[in-house]
């Protein structure tokens, strides 16, 4: 091949060359929010899953809330019952210690009041006194009073129990005459009722039939 015949041959494969440079570089451009309907679809997948990946969420996130809510009801609840069977356990216990501490109280009540109805001045007497104002104070510091003016009044079955019931009293029926053991309250509940004497009705007198006929 002469030089002519090469010069033409390279003329041509640069101007193809050059053809397919221009042809490349004057190709249109793809606008970036056209989507290929492949892709678009795999988006709109992606969002439906992400949809409910976050609903699931949310419902795991409203268990849990209930779940703490009632975990939280659920202690306080105990806390109170606790609370309550405590405060239960401790005035049975306080009233059971009251009645016990009456019945030391009623012992030295009775030794004092031989005392005082014997004229006794012995230092046993001085002592029982002492006592009995110490445990009566204790009381009175704790709430616990004892019941007052039951003697020569109509009788309340709230505050007193009947130990006997006297014919011979002279005094109206139903009337308390005597309070054999006294009563409490702690509070305003009461604590011990009142032992007590209640005259009765007097008995009916008979009228005599004798008009002094046979």
């Amino acid at each position: 091949m002469t030089n002519g015949s090469r010069s033409h041959v390279a003329s041509e494969e640069r101007g193809t060359d050059s053809d397919d440079v221009r042809g490349v570089q004057s190709a249109p451009e793809v606008p970036l929010d056209v989507v290929p309907e492949h892709a678009e679809g795999d988006g709109g997948e992606a969002l439906r899953t992400l949809g409910s990946r976050i609903r699931e969420l949310q419902q795991e996130v409203e268990r849990l809330n209930s779940a703490v809510h009632e975990e939280q009801m659920l202690r306080i609840r105990e806390q109170a019952t606790l609370q309550r069977d405590k405060s239960s356990f401790e005035a049975r216990t306080k009233l059971a210690l009251f009645l016990d501490l009456l019945a030391v109280v009623d012992s030295f009540d009775q030794l004092v009041k031989h005392g005082e109805g014997s004229q006794d001045d012995s230092s046993l007497l001085v002592g029982s006194q002492a006592v009995l104002g110490q445990l009566n104070q204790f009381l009175a510091r704790n709430g616990v009073h004892k019941l007052e003016g039951l003697e020569g009044s109509a009788y309340d079955s709230a505050t007193s129990e009947i130990a006997r019931v006297v014919t011979d009293s002279g005094a109206p029926a139903n009337t308390v005459v005597r309070v054999l053991r006294d009563g409490y309250k702690l509070g305003e509940m009461l604590l011990r009722p009142a032992m007590v004497d209640v005259a009765s009705e007097p008995p009916a007198t008979v009228g005599s039939n004798d008009d002094g006929e046979d």
